[in-house]
């Protein structure tokens, strides 16, 4: 799990979550407003519209174009769960976050992927395997 990601506000403009994605190189931008996640940014979608031609993105908000729906997870969540969340939603992104929505960290394909290849050459699952954030059962 990343827990030093960048995030955008909703009431930024889609050009400057563009520059986001050119600076930090992520895909989805997590949307955060007074400390709580309330949705994601993906660049894909805001490449569809910007190349559509009905977005102007020096006037357009982060919350037009975020998706609401999101897949997320607790803290507690085991990487196997995770791994199993992201296939049946089909997410390449999950967000974890605290009860009250508070965004802790994340899980992409690469992270998910680079865990899985440590614990199968370490031998029995570690204990900072067993839980998302490292914590042991």
């Amino acid at each position: 799990m990343r827990t030093d990601f960048p995030v955008v506000d909703p009431e930024s403009t889609v050009a400057a979550a563009a520059s986001r994605f050119a600076e930090t190189g992520c895909c989805s931008l997590p949307v955060v407003e007074r400390g709580r996640f309330v949705g994601a940014l993906d660049s894909l979608d805001v490449a569809a519209r910007a190349a559509s031609g009905d977005l102007d993105p020096a006037r357009a908000n982060v919350r037009m174009l975020m998706r609401r729906e999101t897949a997320s997870c607790a803290p507690e969540t085991t990487l196997a769960e995770a791994r199993q969340l992201m296939l049946r939603t089909r997410a390449n992104t999950l967000f974890v976050t605290e009860p009250d929505a508070r965004l802790v960290g994340i899980i992409d394909l690469v992270t998910l992927l680079a865990a899985d290849e440590a614990a199968s050459s370490a031998g029995p699952e570690p204990e900072w395997d067993k839980r998302v954030r490292g914590d042991a059962i």
